[in-house]
């Protein structure tokens, strides 16, 4: 799946809006980045007094800030951080951008979301979660219900999902679409050959830094199939994104998870006839799929068709058929 700057603005702004509609108050709007750690522990995420009663203070944290000084890099957070700043100059009243516990007494915040376009493995989201519910006064506006969690984001795993929904702070989880991965997406004969091609086609060969979580796979052999405009996450197969040490000439899709070079035109989800089709041939109607009726509908018709198709799957069509424009749906109903 390939999505475009438009479609993961647009899609992860109305999921926020969306979902805003249901907090009585202010809520806190925080891009999701790799947290300082300690031993596998995140930092926390604000400043406390160091007397016997510890009260959180301050202002809140960076919203892009790397992790080592000698690589200052920007991800996907810079984004996010964009975005989140339009919602906050657009709904002053509304969202505040990074707030600090000052602002969130002073404002009387009733909801901490923490914003991202991709959830994989699901551990970023949970140490950004975990590095709040360190600081005590946090904690203590959870347990008297003046405050509520929620992380949101363009896509996500169902690993990832039930990772965050784990967490002890009971958090919203939303997206705007179900991230495909070689498991979802194909049955289970086709996924485990997938598996099998990219472990042995693995750039990185059987040296490689599984042992930190980065398998053939990608982190968390989550095995993603969905690329950003902005990058590709490393989700994705190793086969996609690094360049083989073992095979001379093997070029990956992005080259080092950069999308930037591809054109344009490749991204974006318009439902083409022929991608009409093969959705319904991934969900098992082959027979609709090359019937003379469904080759020479209009695409509204085939759209009607693959709704319905999915309907008949019940949950296992939901990688095959999500679409951006979810969100209107859930408006409607």
């Amino acid at each position: 799946v390939f999505v475009s700057r438009d479609e993961f603005a647009t899609g992860l702004r109305d999921q926020v809006m969306l979902h805003a509609d249901s907090v009585d108050g202010p809520i806190a709007l925080y891009a999701e980045r790799e947290m300082r750690h300690r031993l596998g522990v995140p930092h926390r995420l604000f400043k406390e007094t160091s007397g016997k009663v510890k009260r959180a203070y301050g202002v809140g944290p960076a919203p892009v800030k790397a992790t080592k000084a000698y690589q200052p890099e920007v991800g996907s957070e810079g984004i996010v951080a964009q975005l989140i700043t339009d919602l906050c100059r657009a709904h002053p009243k509304r969202f505040l951008n990074h707030p600090g516990p000052d602002d969130i007494r002073k404002k009387r915040v009733r909801a901490f979301w923490v914003l991202t376009d991709f959830v994989g493995s699901g551990k970023r989201a949970h140490d950004y979660l975990s590095a709040a519910w360190k600081v005590r006064s946090v904690r203590s506006w959870k347990s008297y219900r003046f405050l509520q969690f929620g992380v949101l984001a363009y896509a996500m795993t169902q690993e990832g999902k039930d990772r965050i929904n784990c967490h002890p702070c009971r958090p919203l989880t939303a997206c705007v679409q179900p991230c495909p991965t070689i498991f979802s997406a194909f049955g289970r004969a086709k996924a485990d050959a997938c598996a099998r091609l990219c472990e042995r086609y693995d750039p990185v060969g059987s040296d490689s830094d599984s042992a930190q979580g980065n398998p053939a796979l990608g982190y968390g052999s989550v095995g993603a199939l969905l690329a950003f405009a902005h990058g590709a996450p490393n989700n994705t197969p190793r086969i996609f994104h690094k360049t083989s040490k073992q095979a001379k000439g093997w070029i990956p899709l992005f080259p080092s998870r950069v999308t930037a070079g591809l054109p344009i035109s490749g991204f974006g989800r318009s439902l083409r006839p022929e991608t009409i089709s093969a959705r319904l041939e991934a969900l098992g109607n082959t027979v609709l799929a090359k019937s003379p009726a469904a080759r020479g509908a209009p695409v509204e018709v085939k759209k009607r068709y693959l709704v319905l198709a999915a309907l008949s799957r019940a949950h296992r069509g939901d990688d095959i058929l999500a679409k951006p424009y979810s969100v209107a749906v859930l408006r409607a109903k």
